[in-house]
């Protein structure tokens, strides 16, 4: 088993003396081992840079370059590489040195072959173990590169590896171009008012969220955060990496379900028609109005308004001109109000606009101005459409009903009223434009 484990090694050998070094490499030979020779430090270090092979035997004195130098270069190059010195000379600087470089064992001269044979067989099974992890670590990358979500380590603030579908969404050729471009992970990252990582350090909320293992955290990213590139929306993921001061962070996109979820909420609280608030919506806003009121003491006045005889243009020119109607309505109200207005689809051909920080008069000169725009507009096919309003103000003792009632009994005082006029709510009472 050992020796079969020997045969798939490489080793580096540099020895100036000729004979020893082809004696030494026969004997390897025999083994089916792959051998490089060297006659100096400088030809074993171009070897070694060459080749990488797998264990390095040495000889300490040699020309050009000795065996010690070129052990120290190769250490630098590569730390776990296993380095086998040999020596005749029992000199303590020299094993004192050796220490210092890192070599992993020392042989006297005369090399006994078969002594020799024993260390590079116990080195071999660290280096066995070393490729078969290689492998591992390869196979395991190669996986991390296909995965379709964004893959990172991250230990500190500092990436130290960023798969190959992150890499492409932050248009980085490499760790080392990302290191560059951005330094840090979270320079990706865009704020919002509700991220749970805006304002804090990145190595802080990565520790909570390891932690924190069963709470699913939203992040938005964009490639390039100094110009408006497209954002998109990731679950994060954030895992401790065992025996390591590293944590693996995964980013699943779901951008496309944030798109939806977001159009959703966009259809359910929007009329389909004339693209304004729904009905629903419009008693969320009006709650959150009164509240302020109630807070700050602020006015807050409500316009209903109804298409007169709406039924009668479905019925002579057709249901698809009656919506081009409604559709026309809506953009003369929006010209006629603030964007600060809320303006909302009631129901049928009914619309309410919620006017914060005005007060019953100021509502009803805008209504009233409504009702002229409207009444002197030329609609296609229908030509003439008029519409009646209902003013009222919001009032200490008024509940969100109650408010809503005043602004409708109101509209109903316009239309008993013939149509094609503003009515305003005063306590009971009722203030009529013509």
């Amino acid at each position: 088993m050992q020796e079969d484990r020997f045969s798939n090694i490489t080793i580096l050998y540099v020895e100036d003396e000729p004979a020893i070094r082809e004696g030494l490499q026969r004997f390897f030979q025999r083994r089916s081992g792959t051998i490089y020779l060297g006659a100096n430090g400088q030809e074993g270090l171009e070897l070694f840079e060459k080749h990488k092979p797998d264990i390095v035997v040495t000889d300490i004195r040699m020309p050009v370059m000795d065996g010690l130098a070129m052990s120290r270069r190769i250490k630098e190059i590569s730390p776990s590489t296993p380095v086998v010195i040999t020596t005749g000379h029992n000199d303590e600087e020299f094993l004192l040195k050796a220490i210092d470089v890192g070599v992993d064992k020392y042989i006297k001269k005369p090399v006994d072959f078969r002594e020799l044979m024993k260390v590079i067989l116990h080195l071999s099974s660290a280096v066995h173990y070393k490729k078969q992890l290689e492998e591992q670590n390869k196979f395991f990358r190669e996986l991390m590169d296909l995965n379709p979500n964004f893959l990172a380590t991250i230990e500190g603030t500092q990436c130290t590896y960023i798969n190959d579908s992150f890499l492409s969404f932050l248009k980085c050729t490499g760790l080392e171009d990302f290191s560059l471009r951005y330094g840090s992970l979270d320079k990706a990252f865009v704020d919002k008012d509700d991220s749970f990582y805006a304002g804090k350090k990145i190595t802080d909320w990565i520790a909570t969220a390891a932690d924190d293992r069963q709470t699913s955290r939203i992040v938005v990213m964009r490639p390039d955060t100094s110009v408006d590139d497209d954002e998109s929306t990731f679950i994060l993921t954030v895992r401790h990496v065992p025996g390591k001061n590293e944590y693996l962070l995964s980013f699943a996109d779901v951008t496309h379900l944030e798109m939806e979820k977001q159009l959703y909420m966009i259809l359910s609280l929007q009329d389909p028609l004339t693209k304004v608030y729904n009905r629903k919506k419009f008693f969320d806003e009006i709650e959150k109005e009164v509240e302020r009121v109630n807070r700050y003491g602020q006015k807050l006045s409500l316009i209903m308004m109804d298409a007169d005889y709406f039924k009668n243009i479905n019925d002579i020119f057709g249901h698809s001109v009656g919506d081009k109607v409604l559709i026309q309505l809506t953009e003369l109200i929006r010209k006629g109000i603030r964007k600060t207005d809320i303006l909302a689809r009631y129901g049928g051909e009914e619309f309410a606009v919620l006017m914060p920080g005005t007060d019953a008069e100021g509502a009803f000169e805008i209504a009233d101005r409504l009702r002229n725009s409207i009444a002197s507009y030329e609609f296609p096919i229908c030509k003439e459409v008029t519409c009646s309003f209902g003013v009222a103000e919001f009032a200490e003792t008024d509940t969100i009903d109650s408010f809503v009632q005043k602004a409708d009994i109101a509209l109903y005082e316009a239309k008993s009223k013939g149509r094609n006029n503003a009515q305003m709510f005063e306590g009971g009472s009722f203030r009529c434009s013509m």
